[in-house]
């Protein structure tokens, strides 16, 4: 299923791949490059994971600057562009399955921002990185300064993002930009590999509690995360093992 904004959904057993279809350099059209009820509507098949990748050599370029260009002309309209936007990556980033950017050639701007919505990182060997934002006068405007600072620090996000510099996979490993290297054209065999391996004969409620409790982590105090965990598992354990005689 290809939409109209050159992104193709389609689903694979329990796994749903979501496609930048736009090559040979995967430029994105609009802030908002799915639509977000189109991907919930998706996700709500009961997918266990999603992986995100691009068709052909890159994952993205980022933004097609010549779209950017026609649609800021109408500075309100684009304001919430860039909002549903980031609407949209906060929707992958709070998801309660496993994402997983699959991630080769260039990986630059609003693709950088995509990748690091995901819960994983896997990117070929020969992969590039940067956030070019700064050579127009500009920063990273979906979330991507504050979710570059979090898996790093806040002068490595300050570095890269003022510089504009590119990496390679080795830097970008290094600090810790993505979880794992692996050789050309394997990237999307690894993601598929590994999210199987996460979801296979996993309920998708179980699933969904481990990411719960992995998010409420990061955002409550250790009372709250205690208290949550307890809930998450007591219903569970009465599911799974409430009807079940010893």
């Amino acid at each position: 299923m290809e939409n109209k904004h050159k992104i193709l959904l389609k689903q694979e057993g329990d796994i749903g791949l979501l496609q930048i279809n736009n090559p040979p350099q995967n430029y994105l059209e609009r802030p908002d490059f799915v639509e977000l009820d189109e991907l919930k509507k998706f996700v709500g098949t009961g997918i266990k994971s999603l992986i995100i990748s691009g068709s052909g050599r890159h994952f993205s370029a980022g933004a097609n600057l010549d779209s950017i260009k026609e649609q800021i002309k109408d500075a309100n309209v684009f304001r919430e562009k860039m909002e549903k936007g980031n609407h949209l990556l906060n929707y992958l980033d709070d998801l309660e399955i496993p994402v997983i950017a699959a991630i080769s050639g260039v990986c630059f701007g609003a693709g950088l921002e995509i990748a690091l919505a995901c819960d994983i990182r896997i990117c070929e060997e020969n992969t590039l990185f940067a956030f070019p934002e700064i050579n127009h006068d500009l920063f990273p405007g979906l979330g991507g300064t504050r979710r570059l600072a979090k898996l790093t620090d806040k002068s490595t996000a300050l570095e890269l993002v003022l510089n504009g510099d590119m990496i390679n996979a080795k830097k970008a490993l290094e600090l810790r930009i993505v979880d794992e290297v692996v050789k050309k054209k394997q990237t999307l065999n690894y993601s598929m590999d590994l999210a199987k391996k996460m979801t296979n004969n996993r309920s998708l409620d179980v699933i969904n509690a481990v990411m719960q409790s992995i998010s409420n982590s990061e955002k409550m105090d250790i009372e709250e995360v205690i208290k949550r965990d307890t809930q998450l598992f007591s219903t569970l354990a009465l599911k799974s093992l409430g009807n079940k005689r010893t």
